[in-house]
Protein backbone atom coordinates (compact mmCIF):
# COMPACT_ATOMS: atom_id res chain seq x y z
CA UNK A 1 0.00 0.00 0.00
CA UNK A 2 1.43 3.40 -1.01
CA UNK A 3 1.62 6.59 1.01
CA UNK A 4 -1.54 8.71 0.94
CA UNK A 5 -1.97 12.45 1.33
CA UNK A 6 -4.26 11.82 4.29
CA UNK A 7 -1.48 9.94 6.06
CA UNK A 8 1.00 12.71 5.33
CA UNK A 9 -1.38 15.41 6.62
CA UNK A 10 -1.84 13.51 9.87
CA UNK A 11 1.91 12.95 10.15
CA UNK A 12 2.71 16.64 9.55
CA UNK A 13 0.16 17.75 12.14
CA UNK A 14 1.67 15.45 14.79
CA UNK A 15 5.19 16.54 13.81
CA UNK A 16 4.32 20.24 14.13
CA UNK A 17 2.22 20.03 17.30
CA UNK A 18 4.17 17.20 19.02
CA UNK A 19 0.87 15.88 20.35
CA UNK A 20 -1.65 13.42 18.89
CA UNK A 21 -4.65 14.99 20.63
CA UNK A 22 -3.91 18.52 19.40
CA UNK A 23 -3.15 17.18 15.93
CA UNK A 24 -6.53 15.44 15.85
CA UNK A 25 -8.27 18.66 16.90
CA UNK A 26 -6.44 20.66 14.22
CA UNK A 27 -7.50 18.17 11.53
CA UNK A 28 -11.02 17.75 12.91
CA UNK A 29 -10.43 14.01 13.33
CA UNK A 30 -10.49 11.63 16.27
CA UNK A 31 -7.25 10.82 18.03
CA UNK A 32 -7.62 7.17 17.13
CA UNK A 33 -7.91 8.07 13.44
CA UNK A 34 -4.73 10.17 13.55
CA UNK A 35 -2.89 7.36 15.35
CA UNK A 36 -4.12 4.85 12.76
CA UNK A 37 -3.04 7.05 9.85
CA UNK A 38 0.43 7.49 11.35
CA UNK A 39 0.71 3.74 11.97
CA UNK A 40 -0.26 3.07 8.35
CA UNK A 41 2.40 5.52 7.19
CA UNK A 42 5.04 3.86 9.39
CA UNK A 43 4.10 0.49 7.92
CA UNK A 44 4.24 1.85 4.36
CA UNK A 45 7.77 3.23 4.76
CA UNK A 46 9.03 0.55 7.14
CA UNK A 47 10.18 3.06 9.73
CA UNK A 48 8.96 4.16 13.17
CA UNK A 49 8.40 7.90 13.27
CA UNK A 50 7.19 8.83 16.76
CA UNK A 51 7.62 7.62 20.29
CA UNK A 52 5.12 8.64 22.95
CA UNK A 53 6.56 9.70 26.30
CA UNK A 54 5.52 11.56 29.43
CA UNK A 55 6.79 14.77 27.81
CA UNK A 56 4.69 14.26 24.67
CA UNK A 57 5.83 12.94 21.30
CA UNK A 58 9.50 12.26 20.62
CA UNK A 59 10.77 12.37 17.03
CA UNK A 60 12.72 9.34 15.86
CA UNK A 61 15.44 9.04 13.25
CA UNK A 62 14.24 9.91 9.76
CA UNK A 63 11.14 11.79 10.93
CA UNK A 64 12.49 15.26 10.18
CA UNK A 65 13.66 14.16 6.73
CA UNK A 66 10.21 12.76 5.90
CA UNK A 67 8.59 16.02 7.08
CA UNK A 68 10.78 18.00 4.66
CA UNK A 69 9.73 15.74 1.78
CA UNK A 70 6.08 16.02 2.81
CA UNK A 71 6.30 19.83 2.82
CA UNK A 72 7.78 19.79 -0.67
CA UNK A 73 4.91 17.56 -1.87
CA UNK A 74 2.25 19.77 -0.31
CA UNK A 75 4.04 22.83 -1.64
CA UNK A 76 3.80 21.49 -5.19
CA UNK A 77 0.08 20.83 -4.74
CA UNK A 78 -0.55 24.32 -3.33
CA UNK A 79 1.39 25.87 -6.18
CA UNK A 80 -0.54 23.84 -8.75
CA UNK A 81 -3.88 24.87 -7.25
CA UNK A 82 -2.99 28.56 -7.54
CA UNK A 83 -1.49 28.17 -11.00
CA UNK A 84 -4.60 26.41 -12.36
CA UNK A 85 -7.11 28.66 -10.60
CA UNK A 86 -7.03 31.27 -13.37
CA UNK A 87 -5.86 30.02 -16.74
CA UNK A 88 -7.49 32.37 -19.22
CA UNK A 89 -8.35 35.65 -17.52
CA UNK A 90 -7.88 37.82 -14.46
CA UNK A 91 -11.50 37.49 -13.41
CA UNK A 92 -10.52 35.27 -10.49
CA UNK A 93 -7.43 33.90 -8.82
CA UNK A 94 -5.10 34.29 -5.86
CA UNK A 95 -1.63 35.75 -5.46
CA UNK A 96 0.41 34.81 -2.40
CA UNK A 97 3.46 36.90 -1.43
CA UNK A 98 6.03 36.54 1.37
CA UNK A 99 8.22 39.40 2.60
CA UNK A 100 9.20 41.31 5.73
CA UNK A 101 6.59 43.59 7.35
CA UNK A 102 8.44 46.77 6.30
CA UNK A 103 8.73 45.56 2.68
CA UNK A 104 5.01 44.81 2.72
CA UNK A 105 4.28 48.31 4.00
CA UNK A 106 6.60 50.31 1.76
CA UNK A 107 7.03 48.31 -1.45
CA UNK A 108 4.29 45.70 -1.83
CA UNK A 109 1.10 47.25 -0.40
CA UNK A 110 1.03 50.18 -2.88
CA UNK A 111 1.23 47.79 -5.85
CA UNK A 112 -1.38 45.45 -4.36
CA UNK A 113 -3.73 48.40 -3.92
CA UNK A 114 -3.33 49.57 -7.52
CA UNK A 115 -3.60 46.03 -8.88
CA UNK A 116 -6.78 45.44 -6.86
CA UNK A 117 -8.36 48.57 -8.36
CA UNK A 118 -7.93 47.05 -11.84
CA UNK A 119 -8.66 43.42 -10.90
CA UNK A 120 -10.97 43.44 -7.86
CA UNK A 121 -11.65 39.68 -7.95
CA UNK A 122 -8.02 38.70 -7.42
CA UNK A 123 -7.42 37.77 -3.77
CA UNK A 124 -4.08 38.46 -2.09
CA UNK A 125 -2.55 36.36 0.68
CA UNK A 126 0.29 38.35 2.27
CA UNK A 127 2.76 36.60 4.60
CA UNK A 128 4.79 39.01 6.76
CA UNK A 129 7.91 37.07 7.74
CA UNK A 130 11.66 37.20 8.18
CA UNK A 131 13.79 36.73 5.08
CA UNK A 132 14.56 33.08 5.88
CA UNK A 133 10.88 32.36 6.55
CA UNK A 134 9.88 34.03 3.28
CA UNK A 135 12.29 31.78 1.38
CA UNK A 136 10.82 28.70 3.08
CA UNK A 137 7.29 29.81 2.17
CA UNK A 138 8.25 30.05 -1.50
CA UNK A 139 10.08 26.72 -1.44
CA UNK A 140 7.09 24.97 0.16
CA UNK A 141 4.57 26.51 -2.22
CA UNK A 142 2.88 28.60 0.46
CA UNK A 143 3.75 31.75 -1.51
CA UNK A 144 3.97 32.35 -5.25
CA UNK A 145 6.52 35.12 -4.82
CA UNK A 146 8.96 36.27 -2.19
CA UNK A 147 10.85 39.53 -1.81
CA UNK A 148 14.10 39.14 0.12
CA UNK A 149 17.72 40.20 0.27
CA UNK A 150 19.36 37.06 -1.13
CA UNK A 151 22.85 36.22 0.13
CA UNK A 152 23.20 32.74 -1.35
CA UNK A 153 21.56 31.00 -4.30
CA UNK A 154 19.27 27.97 -3.99
CA UNK A 155 18.95 25.90 -7.19
CA UNK A 156 15.30 25.20 -6.35
CA UNK A 157 14.48 28.90 -6.77
CA UNK A 158 14.37 31.35 -9.65
CA UNK A 159 15.89 34.55 -8.30
CA UNK A 160 15.97 37.98 -9.94
CA UNK A 161 17.46 41.14 -8.46
CA UNK A 162 14.63 43.66 -8.84
CA UNK A 163 15.74 46.52 -6.61
CA UNK A 164 19.09 48.19 -5.94
CA UNK A 165 19.16 51.22 -3.72
CA UNK A 166 21.52 53.11 -1.41
CA UNK A 167 21.55 52.72 2.34
CA UNK A 168 20.66 55.68 4.56
CA UNK A 169 21.50 56.80 8.07
CA UNK A 170 18.42 57.47 10.21
CA UNK A 171 18.83 60.15 12.89
CA UNK A 172 16.59 62.36 15.05
CA UNK A 173 15.57 65.65 13.42
CA UNK A 174 17.75 67.64 15.87
CA UNK A 175 20.82 65.39 15.58
CA UNK A 176 24.18 67.08 14.78
CA UNK A 177 24.45 65.07 11.55
CA UNK A 178 21.01 66.13 10.32
CA UNK A 179 22.05 69.63 9.24
CA UNK A 180 24.19 68.53 6.27
CA UNK A 181 21.66 66.15 4.72
CA UNK A 182 24.35 63.53 4.18
CA UNK A 183 27.04 61.74 6.16
CA UNK A 184 29.78 59.10 5.90
CA UNK A 185 30.47 55.79 7.63
CA UNK A 186 33.31 57.23 9.71
CA UNK A 187 31.04 59.93 11.14
CA UNK A 188 28.29 57.39 11.80
CA UNK A 189 30.71 55.31 13.87
CA UNK A 190 31.09 58.22 16.32
CA UNK A 191 27.52 57.87 17.62
CA UNK A 192 25.64 55.14 19.53
CA UNK A 193 23.46 52.90 17.37
CA UNK A 194 20.09 51.19 17.71
CA UNK A 195 20.79 48.03 15.70
CA UNK A 196 18.57 45.52 13.98
CA UNK A 197 19.30 41.91 14.85
CA UNK A 198 21.60 39.85 12.67
CA UNK A 199 18.60 38.11 11.07
CA UNK A 200 18.21 41.25 8.93
CA UNK A 201 20.29 41.32 5.76
CA UNK A 202 20.75 45.08 6.03
CA UNK A 203 22.39 44.59 9.44
CA UNK A 204 24.77 41.99 8.03
CA UNK A 205 25.56 44.32 5.12
CA UNK A 206 26.30 47.16 7.54
CA UNK A 207 28.54 44.95 9.67
CA UNK A 208 30.56 43.94 6.58
CA UNK A 209 30.99 47.56 5.45
CA UNK A 210 32.21 48.61 8.90
CA UNK A 211 34.59 45.65 9.02
CA UNK A 212 35.99 46.51 5.58
CA UNK A 213 36.63 50.09 6.70
CA UNK A 214 38.11 49.09 10.06
CA UNK A 215 35.26 50.74 11.95
CA UNK A 216 32.99 49.68 14.81
CA UNK A 217 29.86 51.15 16.35
CA UNK A 218 28.60 51.12 19.93
CA UNK A 219 25.24 49.42 20.27
CA UNK A 220 22.79 50.78 22.85
CA UNK A 221 19.94 48.47 21.80
CA UNK A 222 19.12 45.63 19.41
CA UNK A 223 15.64 44.97 18.08
CA UNK A 224 13.84 42.85 15.51
CA UNK A 225 11.39 45.62 14.59
CA UNK A 226 12.06 48.66 12.44
CA UNK A 227 9.24 50.63 14.02
CA UNK A 228 10.67 49.93 17.47
CA UNK A 229 14.10 51.09 16.30
CA UNK A 230 12.60 54.28 14.87
CA UNK A 231 10.72 54.99 18.10
CA UNK A 232 13.92 54.72 20.14
CA UNK A 233 15.82 56.89 17.66
CA UNK A 234 13.09 59.53 17.85
CA UNK A 235 13.52 59.43 21.63
CA UNK A 236 17.23 60.22 21.25
CA UNK A 237 18.75 56.84 22.10
CA UNK A 238 20.92 56.64 19.01
CA UNK A 239 20.99 56.37 15.22
CA UNK A 240 20.83 53.48 12.73
CA UNK A 241 21.31 52.49 9.09
CA UNK A 242 18.38 51.41 6.91
CA UNK A 243 17.59 50.68 3.24
CA UNK A 244 16.44 53.62 1.16
CA UNK A 245 12.92 52.25 0.67
CA UNK A 246 12.06 53.05 4.31
CA UNK A 247 12.72 56.78 3.97
CA UNK A 248 9.01 57.65 3.83
CA UNK A 249 8.42 55.77 7.10
CA UNK A 250 11.29 57.72 8.69
CA UNK A 251 9.81 61.02 7.59
CA UNK A 252 6.35 60.03 8.83
CA UNK A 253 7.90 59.52 12.26
CA UNK A 254 9.69 62.88 12.24
CA UNK A 255 13.16 61.44 11.59
CA UNK A 256 15.82 62.38 9.06
CA UNK A 257 17.19 59.94 6.48
CA UNK A 258 20.69 60.95 5.41
CA UNK A 259 22.46 59.76 2.28
CA UNK A 260 25.74 57.98 3.09
CA UNK A 261 28.11 59.73 0.71
CA UNK A 262 31.11 57.33 0.75
CA UNK A 263 32.24 56.14 -2.68
CA UNK A 264 31.72 53.59 -3.99
CA UNK A 265 28.20 53.80 -2.63
CA UNK A 266 26.95 50.75 -0.73
CA UNK A 267 23.80 49.39 -2.40
CA UNK A 268 21.15 47.22 -0.79
CA UNK A 269 19.67 44.60 -3.14
CA UNK A 270 16.29 42.89 -3.05
CA UNK A 271 15.38 39.88 -5.15
CA UNK A 272 12.06 38.45 -6.25
CA UNK A 273 11.92 34.70 -5.75
CA UNK A 274 9.68 31.97 -7.07
CA UNK A 275 9.94 28.20 -7.27
CA UNK A 276 11.90 27.00 -10.26
CA UNK A 277 9.64 24.02 -10.97
CA UNK A 278 6.25 25.58 -11.71
CA UNK A 279 4.71 28.25 -13.88
CA UNK A 280 3.08 31.26 -12.28
CA UNK A 281 -0.67 31.62 -12.60
CA UNK A 282 -1.93 34.37 -14.90
CA UNK A 283 -2.82 36.48 -11.86
CA UNK A 284 0.61 36.05 -10.23
CA UNK A 285 2.42 36.72 -13.52
CA UNK A 286 0.43 39.91 -14.11
CA UNK A 287 1.12 41.11 -10.58
CA UNK A 288 4.82 40.29 -10.95
CA UNK A 289 5.08 42.48 -14.07
CA UNK A 290 3.46 45.40 -12.24
CA UNK A 291 5.61 44.83 -9.17
CA UNK A 292 8.91 44.71 -11.07
CA UNK A 293 8.02 47.98 -12.80
CA UNK A 294 7.29 49.59 -9.44
CA UNK A 295 10.56 48.38 -7.90
CA UNK A 296 12.61 49.68 -10.82
CA UNK A 297 11.13 53.13 -10.14
CA UNK A 298 12.03 52.99 -6.45
CA UNK A 299 15.71 52.12 -6.82
CA UNK A 300 18.31 51.49 -9.48
CA UNK A 301 16.88 48.99 -12.00
CA UNK A 302 18.45 45.58 -12.45
CA UNK A 303 20.82 45.19 -15.43
CA UNK A 304 19.17 44.19 -18.70
CA UNK A 305 21.04 40.88 -18.81
CA UNK A 306 19.39 39.60 -15.61
CA UNK A 307 17.16 36.66 -16.55
CA UNK A 308 13.43 37.31 -16.36
CA UNK A 309 11.11 35.21 -14.23
CA UNK A 310 8.27 35.29 -16.73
Amino acid sequence: MGITLRQLRAFCAVYELKNFTRAAEALNLTQSTVSKLCSELEKAIGLSLFERSARGVELLEGTTELYAYAQEAFGSLRAAERSLSSLTSLERGEVSIAASPIMMHTLIAPVVTRFHACHPNIVFDLHELTGDEAIEHVLHGKADLGLVAVESQDPRLDCRVAYRGPMYAVVPANHPLAADGQTCWRDLARYPHVLLRGTYAVRRKMDQILLDQGLAVRSVAQTGSLTTAFSMIRGGMGITVMPGYVRNVCEEMGLKALCIADRPQALHELSILRRADYRLSRAAAAFLAAFEAHLSEQGQPAPADDSSLL
